[in-house]
């Protein structure tokens, strides 16, 4: 009678440690570059009818200070270089959703401006900022 020598079958831990690693490290940098962009400063207003959206992910910050000043992000830009950020942004990765930050006193002809920069550009969807009552 022949003997058959098996190997013994085993589990190939370190691979999955890798991937785990990986995946850890990923996750924690990618919440730190969106926690980053919610840092300003801006006192967003109060509104009664505030509510948290199906779909929060996957946008484009844009903040406005009180003083009117824009940012993309956490990166202070111009009115026109907003615009051409934005376009480049949905020309790169459609669709563009944009999630809108504004100061309580931000003075509503900002908020109008950036409502147009946005809508050239081509957002599909914007949403603003606010604390619910």
């Amino acid at each position: 009678m022949r003997r058959v020598h098996q190997d013994e079958v085993g589990l190939q831990i370190a691979p999955m440690i890798d991937v785990t690693l990986l995946l850890l490290f990923f996750f924690m940098l990618a919440g730190k570059i969106t926690k980053g962009e919610k840092l300003l400063d801006i006192k967003v207003p109060i509104a009664a009818t505030g509510r948290v959206p199906v779909d929060e992910g996957a946008r484009d910050v844009v903040n406005i200070d009180e003083k009117g000043q824009l940012f993309s992000g956490s990166l202070p830009m111009t009115t026109k270089e907003l615009t051409a950020h934005l376009k480049q942004r949905f020309k790169d990765f459609p669709p563009l959703k944009l999630y809108i930050r504004a100061d309580s006193k931000t003075p509503g002809k900002k908020i109008k401006e950036v409502m147009a920069i946005a809508s050239e550009a081509g957002a599909i969807e914007v949403i603003f900022g606010v604390i619910q009552k």
